[in-house]
């Protein structure tokens, strides 16, 4: 295990590094740079090439990464070039709310998906599994910001049940912030759910045609004991590579959700950053999602081991 890990590890490190430079080179591809947003009045150039040389954006390309880069290592994150505060504490202020959207959508997931993947895998060919291969078609069918804007035509404006936008603080009003996240985390939960539906429920009913299965059930094993202890756990492996592939495609429908419910998390940084060309917020925010991709990458295959105990990990 301390071997596989080592190798993971390294691995993830390789991907860290890869990632800093596709998001420091493809900011750089927006048009315009900070100088134009911070002195758009300005028609002087010498003016604005002495702040180019104050923020070292006259340097070459590869001079800038490497300073960012080793500024990074050293723990120096740099100044928003728009609000002159640490960029760090943009992040800080932000990560946490985007966090509690994805956490609330992925646990909302998890308890339509399994639920629901064992109800059509035990009544396999019936109505209940011709229901939720219906429903899970539709909801596939349908982006997850549309259903956003379904979801506050019909919840918040017309039948006026719950806020259709913002953001209430847990430590100001738990119950109001429990009312706000509703929305948002049912249209994240939702689009997640239809495909880890599918892919748990074909792998149950592959599992639930094995020999050990067919034994257990001959033996007198109840079919709850058998979807619960010999099925599940087993069918889990695909449903879990897919959640963690799923993570990255939350990170960027967290974005979408955000933009659709006016939440005040890292999606709505990003998008301000990269209007005014906030470099050094830009690449913080990037680079935050693609180490938290690799963290939950390397959980997921640690998790492998955990549920399947045939798996040897090298």
């Amino acid at each position: 295990m301390g071997r596989f890990l080592a190798k993971r590890l390294i691995g993830s490190l390789g991907v860290v590094i890869a990632s800093s430079l596709v998001v420091f080179f493809v900011v750089r591809l927006i048009p315009g740079d900070p100088i134009s947003v911070l002195l758009e009045t300005e028609t002087d150039p010498v003016v604005k090439e002495a702040f180019r040389r104050l923020y070292g954006l006259d340097q070459p390309l590869v001079v800038q990464y490497v300073v960012w880069a080793r500024a990074l290592v050293t723990g120096d994150f740099g100044l928003s070039l728009i609000t002159h505060t640490p960029a760090i504490d943009e992040v800080a202020a932000r990560a946490p709310r985007t966090l509690f959207l994805m956490v609330g959508g992925l646990a909302l997931s998890l308890a339509i998906s399994v639920p629901a993947s064992l109800l059509a895998a035990a009544s396999d060919r019936s109505w209940p599994d011709s229901f939720v291969l219906w429903a899970t078609t539709l909801v596939m069918s349908i982006p997850a910001f549309w259903i956003g804007i379904i979801f506050t035509l019909v919840f918040a404006i017309t039948l006026h049940w719950l806020p259709g936008a913002g953001f209430v603080d847990l430590s100001e009003d738990l119950v109001g912030s429990l009312r706000s996240m509703i929305l948002p985390w049912l249209t994240l939960g939702l689009s997640m759910a239809a495909f880890t539906i599918r892919v748990l429920r074909a792998s149950l009913l592959d599992v639930l045609s094995q020999e050990y299965v067919r034994t257990a059930r001959a033996k007198g094993a109840s079919e709850r004991r058998v979807l619960l202890r010999h099925a599940l756990r087993n069918a889990a492996i695909p449903a879990v590579t897919l959640i963690g592939v799923q993570i990255g495609t939350l990170m960027g429908g967290a974005i979408v959700i955000e933009k659709v419910f006016g939440y005040p998390g890292m999606g709505q940084l990003i998008v301000n950053s990269i209007t005014q060309r906030d470099y050094p917020v830009i690449q913080l925010s990037m680079m935050f999602f693609a180490a938290s991709f690799v963290l939950v990458t390397l959980a997921t295959d640690l998790t492998y081991g955990a549920l399947d105990p045939r798996i040897r990990v090298r």
